[in-house]
Formats: structure tokens, sequence, C-alpha cells
């Protein structure tokens, strides 16, 4: 059906239904559930960022392959609008995201029937001791073939807001939503320079707010780009 750009949820062992603040009665409605599928693990690291972000080969040389990787997610709120209805959705308890396996069914919504011109997804990130937001772990291969390991993290208070246009729903239809995270379209705007000149920490080249500040501040911008969503019913 229709597709939007998302970050990721998380793995559960249950289903989670969302909290509905529904604002208009309907007489029908839709489940909406949620599974994540990772993909292109790889990605080039070109001299100049149109050669950057795309997949290869997991040895390929000026490349990033990541191998780990999870979010902590602190609360999920849902809000969709159609000329009749104006719901909204929330999730306050913290979950864990496997950002490298396929999910299992994560979360499941009831919508009313109708055709939503604004679907507004929003994840909370917040800034923790014990449950870093964002972490992603992998190897940078250079343009010799030398292999030097990398580790990404985010540690701060951070919201994604999402956007979608004409999710359709009609009578009691189940749909899936397949959160599809492409981890190469982290890297589109890194370079081989950024990382040649990047501070290594035991071997390591660290990205995070204190280290390696201009990389993380380029990976950053990428959380709202790095994966989209298909829905099926």
């Amino acid at each position: 059906m229709k597709s939007f750009i998302t970050f990721g949820m998380t793995v559960l062992s249950t289903v989670l239904i969302l909290s509905s603040c529904e604002k208009d009665d309907s007489s029908g409605s839709g489940k909406l559930s949620y599974k994540v599928k990772p993909a292109n693990f790889t990605a080039s690291i070109g001299t100049t960022i149109s050669g950057s972000g795309l997949p290869v080969g997991p040895t390929t040389n000026s490349s990033i392959t990541w191998t780990s990787g999870s979010l902590y997610i602190s609360e999920i709120d849902f809000e969709a609008e159609s000329k009749n209805n104006e719901i909204e959705f929330e999730l306050k308890q913290p979950v864990t995201v496997d950002l490298f396996n396929l999910s299992p069914i994560l979360g499941s919504i009831t919508i009313p029937d109708g055709t939503y011109d604004e679907v507004e997804l929003k994840l909370e990130l917040k800034k923790s001791t014990s449950n870093i937001p964002l972490t992603l772990k992998g190897t940078y291969t250079d343009a010799n073939g030398a292999k030097i390991p990398v580790e990404f993290y985010l540690n701060e208070d951070f919201e994604v807001e999402v956007e979608a246009e004409d999710l359709v729903v009609k009578g009691t239809n189940d749909y899936l939503g397949l959160i599809n995270v492409q981890l190469n379209k982290f890297l589109t705007n890194v370079i081989t320079a950024d990382l040649s000149s990047a501070t290594k920490t035991g071997g390591v080249i660290v990205i995070s707010n204190t280290s390696n500040s201009n990389l993380y501040a380029k990976l950053k911008a990428n959380l709202n780009a790095f994966a989209d969503c298909d829905f099926d019913d």
C-alpha cells in the first residue's frame, strides 16, 4: 500500500497493544501491526558524498560493515488524522530493539475506518547511564583493505518524528507495517577523509558526542532517513 520513513521499534516477547486516546468514534476498525526487517549492513565510503552510503559486499574496500546494534526507546507516540477522525496512541513502556534480526510482531494498534492523510510517529529517546538509546558496532575497511573497529553511541535526548500520507483503513482488515531498516543510509554523508582523520581510542574509531564529534554530527543527521515502512493488508 503506502510507505513512510521511520526509524525502527522494538522486539518484544509478546504483542503490546498501544493505549488509545481516540477522539472520534467510528463503526469499523482495522488492526495495524509492525515488524522490523534490517537490510544493507555494508555501505560504501567514498572520497565524495556521492560515493558513500551505497550497498556493497561485506569484503569491499572503502566500506563500513555494521555487525551489531540496538535501540532503546523510552516512549512511542502515534498520531493519525482523517476527515472524520483524529486518533492518538501512546506506549510509555521502555523497549529495546535488536537492529540486526527480523522481529516477530512487536506492537499492534486499532485504527478506525478512514483514509488518513496525516500520520505521524514519534520515537522518544532519552539519555541514560544504563540503557544507551542507540548503539552500532562494526568494521571500517579502508582503501588498502586494513580493518578498523568502529563504534557509534547516541546517548542524549532525541525525538525522531516520522510522517506519512494516505494510510487507508477499511473494515476489519489486518495491516502489517514492515519496517525496512537500511543501515547503509546511515552513512550517506560520511567520506574517507572523515575516517582517515578520526581519533582512535584503543585502536577503535569511537563516534559519540564526546569523541569524533564531526563524524557524530553527520551520522546523527541521518537518523530520520535510514529506514522506511511498507504497509500490506
